[in-house]
């Protein structure tokens, strides 16, 4: 899977980009269905943001998520995205 991380208004610590590469690295049983991955990483007034865009088979799967900690943040982002990547994967060998 190709993960690419950008930064807004901040530079991540190598620690954040670990913590990003390590929680995607839990969506490995759907490594089939994804070819790529976008983490977008925003510090803004109101907090912290991670916006995670995976491609999966010809579909994007979004999700943003805003806290007041940015490891925090990525952790409910991976697992919303791993609630839709199972919910899709469903309803593709269910047809």
């Amino acid at each position: 899977m190709n993960i690419e991380i950008t930064a807004r208004h901040y530079e991540p610590s190598d620690r954040v980009k670990q913590h990003v590469e390590g929680e995607l690295q839990q969506l490995k049983l759907f490594e089939n269905l994804i070819t790529s991955c976008k983490v977008i990483l925003e510090k803004a007034k109101d907090g912290e943001q991670v916006e995670i865009t995976l491609r999966v088979a010809g579909k994007n799967l979004l999700t943003k998520v805003n806290s007041d900690d940015m490891i925090k943040s990525i952790d409910q982002a991976v697992s919303k995205l791993e609630r839709q990547l199972k919910k899709f994967k469903e309803k593709r060998y269910n047809r």
